[in-house]
């Protein structure tokens, strides 16, 4: 039952991918399946799923929609993007920095991949960037904090971390996560060649007329209420240990009472795939591992790795999967309970912080991809701001494609630069 069990996880992702329906949906329905052929019954199926890990997506993202309804967080990058906006020779670090800071304020990661791209590219593109260069610098900035312990994929990647017997690395993992993502920014950078302005002299691309100046208004009391309750609730997760979904809930419901936002608009703000995915293939893979898959696929990376080849294999295997699924979903909780019996088949050659953020890091390299909610953004914001034809998308398609796989490549083989080692002190 191993290789069935290890084998069904490739059917689920497979026939996501080509039927275009939700891979957690089609998780849940396998895994009873699954539990049926191998003897297990339908009550411990049931029992192997992520509750905690719900109450964590939901409640997280149940605040940052009540948040994106009333606009606050969408205000608040734009007033700082005022303020950075007059230093336009600095403007690509001030987007990474920006969106970094915005992602920490907002742990559900919904502001800078979701709002922050239209407003950064747009106002690149006004001071003679690249849009494409700063739609990218945007994700990175995103994705070097988004392993935040008080947010929803911080505080979801540690729970894997801990229930895979490791210590709590969470302050490491952020740190590793913001390394990368400055390095893989860095050469973003070179690679758009950066510090050429104007680069679009050719007025082969013009901004529509409502993407002109952005309008500043003052925050209401909703929006004063929603930022108060934020910084709050991110002091009683960081302080006082709370749980993170729960405490988000408790905010929301204040929030609600404060008539901050329609609770009807709250609960269709949110994003129920992501959550479904992300429970659904958990679920699974608590089955796969009850049948002893995830062993097996140990085995079978080990088999095929040397001391200089695992930490590539795990982040470029990171990267291939969160093509196809969520990061947080997919590669992360599958291989992560992989590492120490990796590490030690191969002499134990890394800390185990080592790999572990080679997989993290290299799960999120693809939302850059246009596949993923990062590129898709970028797409759609440059879509928006300036009406391409369908071959100059196809272009941007392929350059937002091109700059995830070389990233992911990088991502792979940076652990053996013992670069990861530098954190694991702290």
């Amino acid at each position: 039952m191993e290789v069935i069990s290890l084998l069904s996880l490739i059917f689920v992702i497979t026939l996501g991918v080509f039927t275009k329906k939700n891979i957690g949906i089609i998780s849940l329905a396998v895994a009873i399946v699954l539990g049926l052929m191998s003897g297990i019954s339908s009550k411990d199926v049931v029992a192997g799923f992520p509750t905690s890990l719900f109450l964590n997506l939901f409640g997280m993202f149940f605040f940052f929609a009540i948040a994106q309804k009333n606009g606050s967080l969408e205000l608040l990058s734009k007033k700082l993007f005022a303020i950075f906006g007059r230093y336009a020779a600095l403007y690509p670090l001030m987007v990474f920095l920006v969106s970094a800071l915005i992602t920490v304020v907002d742990p559900g990661g919904l502001t800078g991949y979701v709002v922050l791209p239209a407003i950064t590219m747009g106002v690149g593109y006004q001071m003679g960037y690249n849009p494409i260069m700063i739609g990218i610098l945007t994700i990175f900035g995103a994705n070097a904090t988004l392993m935040t312990q008080v947010g929803v994929f911080g505080n979801t990647a540690n729970l894997i971390v801990a229930d895979a017997g490791h210590p709590n690395y969470a302050t490491q993992i952020l740190l590793n996560g913001a390394i990368m993502f400055s390095i893989a920014a860095t050469l973003s950078y070179i690679g758009f060649r950066g510090w050429k302005r104007n680069q679009h002299a050719d007025e082969t691309l013009s901004l529509e007329s409502n993407a002109g100046p952005i309008d500043l208004p003052i925050f209401n009391g909703k929006q004063k209420l929603t930022l108060l309750m934020l910084v709050l609730m991110i002091l009683a997760i960081m302080f006082l240990k709370t749980h993170a979904g729960l405490t988000a809930l408790v905010f929301s419901i204040i929030l609600l009472l404060g008539k901050a936002a329609d609770e009807k608009d709250a609960f269709l703000g949110v994003p129920w795939e992501t959550i479904f995915l992300c429970i659904g293939i958990g679920n699974l893979l608590s089955v796969i591992d009850t049948l002893g898959g995830l062993t097996l696929l140990a085995s079978l990376l080990s088999s095929i790795s040397t001391q200089w080849t695992l930490a590539p294999l795990l982040g470029i295997t990171s990267s291939i999967m969160s093509f196809f699924s969520l990061a947080i979903a997919g590669p992360i909780p599958t291989l992560i309970p992989t590492v120490e019996s990796l590490n030690e088949l191969n002499g134990n050659r890394f800390m185990n912080i080592e790999l572990i953020s080679t997989v993290i890091n290299g799960g999120f390299t693809a939302a850059i991809s246009p596949l993923s909610l990062g590129g898709a953004m970028v797409l759609a914001a440059y879509g928006t701001l300036f009406k391409p034809s369908a071959e100059e998308r196809t272009k941007v398609f392929t350059k937002l494609f091109l700059v995830a796989i070389v990233i992911s490549v990088i991502a792979g083989i940076l652990a053996n630069t013992g670069i990861y080692k530098i954190t694991a002190g702290l």
